[in-house]
């Protein structure tokens, strides 16, 4: 009886650890866009758009502090995918704040370029 309590605590300790490792490591992504986003309708299209990136968690975006703030798991998605994704919709990305991590690209500064929503800058 002690022989199979004793597996079975070893088989529940096994699967807990594994289940443990498999748990993505995530990142916080803070950018402004140019052109800026001027209504809902901008904030939907980045949303719309920008969730079909590989490893994306979650999309927060805010008209009055002109960010966009993208949680994802940095092992499925680099800063890179981000920029071209964001190029598909028009739109260039600065690096407002990245946490974990520097831009994939060393570079804080701007990529992209495009227009939103017809009303420019």
């Amino acid at each position: 009886m002690k022989q199979i309590i004793m597996l079975a605590v070893a088989l529940l300790l096994t699967i807990a650890a594994r289940a443990s490792e498999g748990k993505p490591v995530l990142d916080t992504l803070v950018v402004t866009t140019t052109p800026q986003m001027h209504c809902e309708n901008c904030e939907k299209k980045i949303k719309q758009n920008i969730r079909f990136v590989k490893g994306v968690k979650r999309i927060d975006t805010s008209v009055e502090e002109q960010r966009v703030t993208i949680i994802y798991d940095k092992a499925k998605a680099t800063y890179d995918d981000f920029v071209k994704a964001f190029q598909r919709i028009g739109y260039e990305i600065c690096v407002s704040k990245q946490e974990d991590a520097a831009p994939e690209t060393g570079n804080s500064g701007c990529h992209g370029g495009g227009s939103c929503c017809g009303k420019g800058n």
